[in-house]
């Protein structure tokens, strides 16, 4: 009985539901704006293979990065297979499982929402497994930012079989602001990513320029939410900068970034 709690356990964490909360999130406000045009067997069809998608791509992330998660203790807690509670190969299982299952499920809605739920997940597999773009610089950055950004938006919007200049410019928003969270999250791992030998952008780049890039790519991403609400607005995200001068340390910086980019989102979500 203790046996079989601790595999549950170890296949929740291994789903890692609470940070995948926002991705999700992100296909739930898509698929919000979309109320009136799409019906409510759709939109619940479409959120349930988007929860799927979400978990699958953390989990194969987990099988893939046993190397590295095992260098950095903090990531080892959260990996079940990095720790051993979960085998390498119940771990691949668990990820075929969740990857038949939501693409099961998105073949089921129109072509437009299948083709990018179709993208999405071959990006999300190859960047965690061979050829393994997380560890190539550059590309790491790019394919996170459409896997884990712009995509899982623009198949929660085409829930309806179309895209409006409003989902089409959000789409862009959080694709470039999906690019400085995957260089957040590398800046995270720099130690354990320099001594695995991995050549993430950071890595390749330094800490400071990938530091800078993060503030700009929040800027673009914010300024371009603000403009979708009214043009002048976009000035408002020419702050970003203002945290280099005064000192504000990254991380505060960094969740200021968040709330705003929450907020932004929000309210150019709800005036469509």
């Amino acid at each position: 009985m203790v046996k079989t709690m601790a595999s549950v356990s170890a296949v929740i964490k291994n789903l890692r539901p609470f940070e995948g909360r926002a991705y999700v999130a992100l296909i739930g406000l898509a698929l919000l704006m979309n109320l009136q045009e799409a019906g409510p067997e759709e939109l619940i069809t479409a959120l349930i293979a988007g929860v799927l998608f979400v978990w699958y791509a953390f989990s194969i992330n987990n099988c893939f990065d046993v190397d590295t998660d095992s260098l950095n203790p903090l990531k080892a807690r959260k990996n079940p297979v990095a720790s051993g509670e979960l085998t390498l190969r119940e771990g691949l299982g668990l990820s075929a499982l969740l990857a038949m299952a939501g693409t099961g499920l998105a073949f089921t809605l129109n072509r437009e929402a299948f083709a990018v739920y179709a993208v999405m997940t071959t990006l999300a597999t190859i960047y965690s497994a061979p050829p393994r773009l997380k560890a190539r610089p550059v590309v790491d950055v790019l394919s996170h930012g459409l896997f884990f950004g712009g995509l899982p938006f623009l198949y929660g919007a085409l829930v309806d079989g179309s895209l409006s200049q409003t989902e089409i410019w959000l789409a862009a928003a959080i694709t470039f602001y999906s690019f400085a969270l995957e260089l957040r999250n590398h800046l995270e791992d720099y130690e354990s990513d320099l001594k695995a030998g991995l050549r993430t952008t950071p890595v390749v780049i330094g800490k400071g320029k990938s530091e800078a890039l993060v503030d700009i790519f929040s800027l673009i991403a914010i300024g371009i939410v603000l403009y979708t609400l009214t043009p002048p607005m976009a000035v408002v995200s020419s702050l970003v900068v203002a945290r280099r001068g005064l000192g504000i340390k990254p991380k505060t910086a960094h969740r200021a970034f968040d709330a705003a980019m929450v907020v932004a989102l929000l309210l150019a979500g709800g005036s469509s």
